[in-house]
C-alpha cells in the first residue's frame, strides 16, 4: 500500500482504528480488481470493522484512486473461531482484555472476581456486581470477561449490552409486538453483561422484564455481571426484589487508582503506542489525572496525536518543556463558561448556524460539529449525558455514541486540531 494512502488512513481513521483494520488483520489490496480484502480470525474484530469503519474505508479508497467501483470485503478466516460465530450476540471490544488491564490496589478485588467469573461462568460468583465512578475500568472488565470466555470457548452465547440498549430493545419489542423474541434473545444466554444498570431506575416495565430474565438465567446457572456507578443498596427507585438479586452474589468496587497504579497505566499505554516518555513527564501525567483512568488514557492519545501532527518520530523522547503545549487543550476551564458559550464557539468555528447544530439534520457537515459539541460539553463542563441530550435534543445512547466516537477519533490529527483550536477560542473569549 502506498505510503500516502497509509497516511490518509491513519489521519482519517485514527491510529487505533488503523491498527485494527490493517495491522492486526491480514489486509490485501488488489488495485487491478479494485478490491480491498481484510481477513481476520476474530469475529469481534470483523463485526467491529463492518459496523464502524467499512463506509469510511470505502470512501477514502474511492477518493484516493478517483474511482467509485472499489469493493471492500471483511472475511472471517477459517480457524478456531469459525464454528463459534454465535459466541457474541453483540460486539465485544477486542482490545478490552485482562492482559490489557492494569491491576493495582484500587481494582485488584474486582479484577480477580472478574477473572474467576470468566474462567468459570455461573459457578464462581453469580451475579457479579461491579460498581465505581465513571472511567475507572468497569466496562473494560465486562468486555474482558466476554473476550476470555469467547477465546477459550467456555461459553457460546455471550451478550454485552448497556442498560440503555436493553431498555430500547424492550420498548421496540413491545411496539412491534415481538416480546417473545426479546425474551428469547436475553433468556437463552450463557453470559449476560449489562453496563450502567443504574439507568433502569424508575423504569418499572424494564425492571419487571429484567427481574424475570435474571431469575431464568440464574436458575439455569448462567452468568450475570452488572456494573453501576453506586452499590445496589444505593439504587433508589429500583424494586427491592430486584436489588436483593443484585446483592445475592459478589459485590466488588473499583476505586480511584493510586499514584503508582496511574504510572503503571501510563507505562502500559505508551508501550502499546511505542512512545518514549521521560520519567518526570510520566510523574506529571500521573499527578495531573488523579480520578479518571479514561481521562488519563485520553491524555496519552493526545500525545500520540501531537506526535503525528507535528511529524515527530514516536521513538524520540518528548521533553518536559513540550508537555504544556501538548496538554494545553486539557486545561480545565472555569465553570463560568456556559453551554451556550460552547455551542456558539463550535457553531462559529464550523461556520454553521445555531439552529443547524441543534437540529435533527443528518448531513455530514452538521453531524461532525454536533459530535464535537457533545464531546466538549462533557469534557469542559463535565455535564451528564442526560443533560447534554436535553441541550442537543438527542437520546442518551446517541449522546454516548457521539462522545465515545470523538474520544477515539481524537487520535486523528484533524480532530485533535479542531478540538484544540476550539478550546483555545473558548479560553480566549470566556476565561
Amino acid at each position: 500500500m502506498e505510503k500516502e494512502l497509509v497516511n490518509i488512513f491513519i489521519e482519517e481513521l485514527g491510529q487505533i482504528a488503523y491498527d485494527i483494520c490493517f495491522n492486526i488483520s491480514n489486509t490485501i489490496i488488489n488495485k487491478e480488481e479494485k478490491k480491498l480484502q481484510i481477513n481476520t480470525n476474530d469475529k469481534s474484530i470483523k463485526e467491529w470493522i463492518e459496523k464502524k469503519y467499512y463506509p469510511l474505508i470505502k470512501e477514502l479508497l474511492e477518493k484516493y484512486y478517483n474511482d467509485n467501483s472499489w469493493q471492500i470485503e471483511v472475511n472471517l478466516k477459517e480457524g478456531e473461531y469459525q464454528e463459534y460465530q454465535e459466541h457474541s450476540l453483540d460486539i465485544l471490544n477486542p482490545f478490552f482484555t485482562f492482559n490489557n488491564f492494569v491491576v493495582g490496589n484500587s481494582n485488584q478485588f474486582a479484577y480477580s472476581a472478574s477473572l474467576a467469573v470468566a474462567q468459570k461462568p455461573g459457578k464462581a460468583y453469580n451475579p457479579l456486581f461491579i460498581y465505581g465512578s465513571t472511567g475507572l475500568g468497569k466496562t473494560h472488565l465486562l468486555h474482558a470477561i466476554g473476550n476470555l470466555a469467547y477465546k477459550r470457548k467456555i461459553s457460546k452465547r455471550i451478550l454485552y449490552i448497556t442498560s440503555e440498549k436493553f431498555i430500547n430493545d424492550l420498548i421496540n419489542s413491545i411496539k412491534e409486538k415481538k416480546i417473545e423474541d426479546f425474551r428469547n434473545k436475553y433468556r437463552k444466554l450463557d453470559i449476560l453483561l449489562i453496563d450502567d444498570i443504574q439507568f433502569i431506575i424508575g423504569k418499572e416495565r424494564t425492571q419487571e422484564e429484567l427481574f424475570h430474565t435474571f431469575n431464568e438465567l440464574y436458575l439455569e446457572n448462567k452468568q450475570i455481571v452488572l456494573t453501576s456507578d453506586r452499590p445496589p443498596k444505593d439504587l433508589q427507585g429500583i424494586e427491592e426484589r430486584l436489588k436483593s438479586r443484585f446483592q445475592s452474589g459478589l459485590i466488588a468496587d473499583v476505586q480511584e487508582p493510586d499514584f503508582e497504579t496511574r504510572k503503571a497505566i501510563i507505562r502500559k499505554k505508551i508501550e502499546n503506542y511505542n512512545i518514549n516518555l521521560e520519567e518526570n513527564i510520566i510523574d506529571t501525567l500521573a499527578q495531573k489525572f488523579r480520578n479518571n483512568v479514561r481521562e488519563l488514557e485520553g491524555a496519552i492519545i493526545k500525545i500520540v496525536a501531537y506526535l503525528s501532527l507535528h511529524k515527530h518520530n514516536n521513538n524520540d523522547k518528548i521533553k518536559i518543556e513540550n508537555i504544556e503545549e501538548i496538554l494545553k487543550d486539557l486545561i480545565t476551564i472555569e465553570t463560568k463558561v456556559t453551554p451556550e458559550n460552547i455551542i456558539e464557539t463550535v457553531s462559529t468555528y464550523f461556520q454553521i448556524s445555531l439552529e443547524d447544530i441543534l437540529s435533527n439534520s443528518r448531513e455530514k457537515k452538521i453531524i461532525y460539529p454536533r459530535q464535537i459539541l457533545i464531546y466538549l460539553l462533557r469534557d469542559i463542563l463535565g455535564m451528564s449525558f442526560k443533560n447534554i441530550g436535553n441541550i442537543v435534543k438527542k437520546d442518551h445512547s446517541t449522546v454516548i455514541h457521539s462522545y465515545e466516537k470523538i474520544n477515539v477519533m481524537i487520535a486523528s490529527p484533524k480532530v485533535y486540531k479542531d478540538i484544540t483550536n476550539i478550546k483555545e477560542k473558548i479560553l480566549e473569549k470566556y476565561s
